[in-house]
């Protein structure tokens, strides 16, 4: 029971701190507004996050698990190729920036410094290590460690700044799972084209409107969430 409660609240936390992070921006947020939006007091919410940082790492981490099953339930294939739908998991991030304000807020925050890329870098390697996606491939992991950094601060530059460069979603996506693949996982051209090709299709068959409705509702009662 008591465990129930703990998920239960860990939810409820969640919840309120990404909407109170969509609305206000990460550093507008304290842990006393989450505390009192969530209806606790701000020691109670410290002993289940006692840094800011791991709360919002769990966000994000969420964020990041719901945007994975939707371009995996959006793949024309089901075994597509994970980076194949590392392109369409880019797309969907820049799409979400220009459908919803708040998430925009969000990316935009995040992106937009060096302590926030790192963060932005980090999270995403520890979920790739925890879904295990590079596990069945003979990649070298410092590289694929590397290889997200550079890709996360490439794209993010084209992100903040896509209208000097007059750049689409999908261009920044191509960019981004270029780079990686080339330079970090020494894919040959053949299979760079191929993930490329393959990445477009999942976005042709992609409905932004039903992945933003699975990010806007990830805190529901009924979504298993990551915590």
């Amino acid at each position: 029971m008591a465990r129930r409660k703990n998920y239960k609240r860990r939810r409820t936390i969640l919840s309120n701190t990404f909407h109170l992070i969509r609305e206000n921006g990460m550093d507008s947020v304290s842990f006393q507004m989450i505390a009192e939006k969530s209806g606790i007091s701000k020691s109670l919410l410290q002993s289940y996050y006692p840094h800011k940082s791991n709360l919002i790492t769990d966000v994000v981490r969420n964020i990041l698990n719901t945007l994975d099953k939707q371009v995996q339930k959006f793949s024309v294939n089901k075994e597509d190729e994970v980076c194949a739908r590392t392109k369409a998991f880019i797309y969907a991030i820049e799409m979400l920036g220009i459908y919803d304000e708040g998430l925009k807020r969000i990316i935009t925050e995040v992106f937009k410094s060096n302590e926030s890329l790192d963060f932005w870098s980090k999270t995403i390697n520890d979920w790739l290590k925890e879904k295990q996606l590079f596990d069945h491939f003979d990649f070298d992991p410092k590289e694929v460690r590397m290889g997200i950094a550079f890709a996360v601060t490439g794209v993010s530059r084209l992100y903040y700044d896509n209208k000097e460069y007059e750049v689409s979603p999908e261009e920044i996506a191509d960019y981004g799972t270029k780079a990686f693949m080339y330079s970090f996982l020494h894919s040959s051209r053949p299979t760079i084209e191929r993930a490329l090709k393959e990445g477009h299709e999942i976005i042709e068959s992609t409905d932004i409107k039903t992945i933003h409705h699975a990010i806007d509702t990830m805190f529901d009662e009924d979504k298993e969430i990551v915590c």
